[in-house]
């Protein structure tokens, strides 16, 4: 862990990144199975490897510096986050190993940011990914990129859409039973992405557009700190939960383990 004193940000080119070998949904997969093909420390899109996690670049980056932390993919990886696609598979059951992942990406932030990272980086989930498995975004505050292109690209960082590793690790400290799956409210966090203004984290001026947006960005990029930095703690210091999540329902529990079963039964994957 020591080796996480020497990490250099050296963004790679996007044609280092592994072909696409199917379905662009795939492409974190591709990635994952990339590393586990190079046991080498000289892959360009690896930043950190660990005995269970890796933590690779974004290939493409919605600010100057943009990380994904994910759980390493083969076979006798002890992590209990191996097979966990989304938010929507956490349990508080694995609590624990969470805590483990997040001190990870936020050691990693710390180390590349030269300065407290709690200020210049988020580190969270988007509530909807677009891509599988469970993967944790490092991020830098500025959202200053050539990639931001759409209002998406935007909002899904700025607003409660990004559900941050706090919130997360707090609302599964709440959960009366270790075994109930954390619920995404999806209907909710797109209702966010559609209608959240563009809304700039320094100075909270609502752009008219995504251009005015990043022209404005540059503007404010030497303020303060974005003032959701820490929005897992409100002023009194009072843990804050992210309304976008919620818990599975017992019934839905039920009707997910009944298809499940069913899907065994017919030898589906």
């Amino acid at each position: 862990m020591d080796r996480l004193l020497e990490l250099s940000y050296v963004a790679p080119t996007k044609d280092q990144f592994p072909l696409q070998s199917s379905s662009w949904r795939n492409a974190l997969y591709d990635i994952l199975s990339t590393v586990e093909a190079n046991v080498a420390d000289n892959n360009a899109i690896i930043l950190f490897r660990h005995s269970k996690f890796v933590c690779t670049y974004d290939k493409f980056p919605k600010a100057k510096h943009h990380l994904l932390l994910m759980c390493r993919n083969y076979s006798t990886n002890p992590s209990c986050l191996m097979n966990v696609k989304s938010l929507n598979d956490l349990t508080k059951k694995h609590l624990d190993e969470l805590r483990e992942f997040h001190n990870l990406a936020r050691r990693i932030a710390a180390a590349i940011s030269g300065d407290a990272y709690q200020n210049s980086f988020k580190i969270g989930y988007h509530s909807i990914p677009s891509l599988h498995p469970l993967h944790l975004h490092i991020v830098s505050s500025d959202l200053d990129s050539p990639c931001v292109t759409t209002r998406k690209h935007i909002v899904s960082f700025s607003s409660d859409f990004f559900v941050t590793a706090d919130e997360v690790e707090n609302h599964l400290e709440s959960a009366f039973v270790d075994s109930l799956p954390v619920a995404v409210r999806a209907q909710r966090a797109q209702d966010v992405l559609d209608s959240y203004p563009l809304k700039c984290q320094y100075c909270s001026r609502s752009a008219l557009n995504v251009p005015d947006f990043k022209r404005h960005n540059q503007i404010c990029l030497k303020a303060k700190t974005p003032n959701k930095e820490e929005r897992a703690h409100n002023d009194n210091g009072h843990v804050q939960l992210n309304s976008l999540l919620g818990w599975t329902s017992k019934r839905d529990l039920t009707q997910n383990n009944r298809a499940s079963s069913r899907k065994r039964s017919r030898g589906d994957s």
